[in-house]
Parts: structure tokens; sequence; C-alpha cells
């Protein structure tokens, strides 16, 4: 891949890279709706082109998800079950996840949680507590269904499909998953990721209704800023034609969403903060659009590229307790 020019500007104080001198957008699907009834138009035909553009040029078909248990144990001292699977999500191509099931599960009454991990992550990692994507357990422990599949692959296996496609579809199929277990109760359902986690959460969030909260951490930022010193696993042919993040996060709208990023990111190669406010600022209007400004928040906190949890945590449990 080309190295992209590196261009830089002042902005609160912080350096912008990749942004100065830009020409405005003139993505196909922005959002500018200014009426809820408007917004929700624009999010059907908002979804329903990632779909298209993600997903082999329409919204797949389900398939029967033929769960096959391949371990269960119990944890020393942990108040759940870990229980390792996989799920059929197309055909020819299967799921491998870990889930949490706490031990006093009340039947159709507990609420349940999609934790995705980034690079070099696994769900099994999630699950175990382990490394910087230790909040999976952190969920498992408060008392939620957890679910976490293994979304690190780099291999496109579906013809037509993209990398992020295969991903976020495996993603939706964990939902599907624990809505038909007969311990969660399905309008009670969030996700939280890291990184290509946070990634993945925004676009899993922005498509699936069923997700009531959605935490996405360090993930925030503009298309160009991903140009320089990321892995190119996010684009994909039309994104930048048709949307920016913040257009892709407002899809989330009325939808309770918590968006994390540390002061010690840096570009290249991180997410700033600087151009977190920008985009949470596009992300925050759609909001309003629909009433519910305080229904998004941005944490920016003193860390780097970590997951922070606060006030995470505290906007999960009110949203699904």
């Amino acid at each position: 891949m080309k190295r992209h020019a590196v261009l830089s500007l002042t902005l609160a104080g912080l350096c912008v890279f990749g942004l100065a001198d830009a020409p405005p957008s003139k993505r196909a699907l922005r959002f500018r709706a200014s009426h809820p009834d408007e917004a929700r138009q624009w999010q059907q035909q908002a979804r329903e082109k990632l779909f298209a553009l993600m997903m082999g040029g329409r919204r797949p078909d389900r398939v029967p998800m033929d769960p096959q248990l391949l371990k269960k144990e119990e944890p020393a001292g942990a108040n759940y079950t870990l229980r390792e699977l996989t799920l059929q999500s197309l055909p020819g191509r299967r799921v491998h996840c870990w889930l949490a099931m706490p031990k006093n599960a009340k039947p159709g009454a507990t609420p349940a949680m999609l934790a995705l991990h980034g690079h070099g992550g696994t769900g099994e990692k999630a699950l175990r507590g382990e490394g910087i994507y230790w909040y999976g357990k952190a969920l498992a422990e408060r008392g939620y269904v957890v679910i976490a599949p293994d979304i690190g692959s780099h291999e496109l296996q579906q013809k037509d499909w993209t990398l992020m496609g295969q991903r976020v579809w495996d993603a939706m199929v964990c939902v599907d998953y624990l809505c038909a277990l007969p311990e969660v109760e399905k309008t009670r359902i969030g996700t939280a990721g890291l990184s290509l986690g946070g990634e993945t959460v925004m676009y899993v969030a922005a498509m699936d209704t069923r997700i009531k909260v959605a935490v996405s951490s360090g993930w925030l930022t503009r298309l160009d800023n991903m140009k320089v010193r990321h892995c190119p696993c996010w684009n994909f042919p039309g994104l930048e034609e048709n949307f920016e993040f913040s257009d892709i996060f407002a899809l989330v709208a009325p939808r309770a969403l918590v968006l994390e990023n540390g002061l010690k990111e840096k570009a290249p190669g991180g997410f700033p903060t600087d151009l977190a406010r920008a985009a949470f600022a596009d992300i925050r209007a759609a909001y309003e659009v629909f009433g519910v400004p305080n229904k998004v928040t941005l944490d920016v906190h003193d860390g780097g590229h970590v997951f922070h949890g606060t006030p995470a945590f505290e906007w999960i449990d009110r949203e699904l307790n």
C-alpha cells in the first residue's frame, strides 16, 4: 500500500494528521436529517447500503446455526461456566466462539453482551480476561451472558464479500445465538469492544437494531487517519464514497452509545482525541435529531489504546438492567 502524505494542522492545540486542506466531503450517504422520520428513512437506506457493500451485494440469508459444543468448564471461583463452541454463520463457514453463562441465570430474564476483541486477541482471551481485552471476563463477572467470537482472521473466505463483512456477520450470528438461548432476555443485549473490536462494535450496532447499548473503545476517528500506519483491513470499495465513520455511528441512534478514546493516543497509527471529538460532534448531532443527546457520550480518559470501562460499565448496567 502506498504511503499517504501526512499533513498536519493545529486543532484544539493538537496535531491532526491527514486532514489538512482536505476538500469538503461529498459522501453520498452523509447524515443530513433534521427530523426523526427523515433520520429513520436515512438509516434504513444506509443499513442496506452497508450490507450490499460489505456482504456480497445484499443482506445475507441466515442459515441454521447448528451449534456444536467443543468444551465446557467451570473456572475456579467463578460465578459462571465457560463453553467453547462453533456456529454455522454461512454455508461452508463456521464461527468459533466462547460463551460465559451465569450459574444463576434465570430463564428469559438474563441480559447478554457480545464482547469483541481486537488485533492479536481471541474470544477465549476476552472471556479469560487476558491482556487488553479483559472486559469480556469483567462482563461475565457482572452477571451477563457473554459471547466472544474470534474475529481476527485476515483470510477472506466469501466470494465478493469484504473482510469486515465476514467479521460483522459472524458477530451478528452470535447475537442470533444469544437470542436463541432460553436464559437470555432478547430485548436486553449489548456489545463492547476495543480497537478492531471497537470497529466491529460500530458496524454491528449500526446494522443490528437488537443491540440496545454499544461501547466502542479505541476506534472513534476519521477515515483519512486510518490511511496512515493502520492495518488496511478496515477499508473496502464504496466505503469512502458513501460514509464517514460518524455516519455509521449515527445508525446507532437513538440507542445508547459510549465511545472511548485515550489522551495518550497519537497519530499516525493511533486514535487521537482531537479527531474523536470532531467525529463525536457529528454523531451527537444525529442523537439531537432524535431528541436524545443524553444517550451518547464520549469518554476521553487519561490512558492510551485501552478499554477504560468508566463510565461504560455503568451505562451497560443502566441500559440492560
